[in-house]
């Protein structure tokens, strides 16, 4: 298992533990993704199709807000599509961020449920947009959706199955999908 996997493996289990309990409605395979101009990246999970949603915080004259240039909020799909803010809980806990300004229009942006993973803020070179990247080994890879798999859930202990993390390899442009087998702790 690589850095990049077993870091990636810490964070969204601590996410799992911490979050706030999962709705009973049945599980749908085509889960929606989310439209928005400002999107960086999303996480979903089973059973629901709610989707915390990770973008760009804008000033009202649409440039970066440089002291919280990442803004974090929920699209609740079991309930009619909502939006709606983090708890402080969950701001402060789980699915808030921390950011630091590296300079050159770049920021290191920290979720709050495990701080050591860094995520890399920046300027993109293709299209000049600001978008989020995980670095695994020096490589970059362009985040775009995780999605976590439970196979049994209690609030105390979520037992989870596998998670799928989407990616882009910036070299090539292709999309790529890692699937981490919690059961097995084996990566695909």
């Amino acid at each position: 298992m690589t850095t990049f996997g077993k870091t990636i493996n810490i964070v969204l289990l601590i996410l799992l533990t911490i979050a706030k309990p999962l709705s009973a409605e049945p599980f749908g395979e085509n889960l929606p993704s989310p439209r928005i101009e400002n999107l960086l990246f999303f996480v979903q999970r089973n059973p629901d199709a709610n989707t915390v949603i990770y973008e760009l915080n804008l000033n009202e004259d649409g440039t970066l807000c440089t002291q919280a240039p990442v803004k974090v909020s929920w699209i609740k799909y079991a309930e009619d599509g909502k939006r709606e803010e983090l708890t402080s809980v969950e701001r402060k806990y789980v699915y808030g961020v921390h950011s630091q300004n590296l300079g050159n229009d770049e920021y290191e942006i920290h979720l709050m449920a495990y701080t050591k993973l860094p995520l890399y803020l920046k300027r993109s070179e293709t299209d000049n947009k600001y978008k989020i990247y995980i670095k695994d080994e020096g490589i970059p890879y362009l985040l775009k959706r995780v999605f976590i798999k439970l196979d049994k859930y209690s609030i105390w202990s979520p037992k989870v199955q596998y998670i799928d993390l989407v990616a882009v390899d910036t070299a090539n442009g292709r999309e790529i999908l890692r699937r981490i087998n919690i059961l097995d702790n084996q990566i695909n």
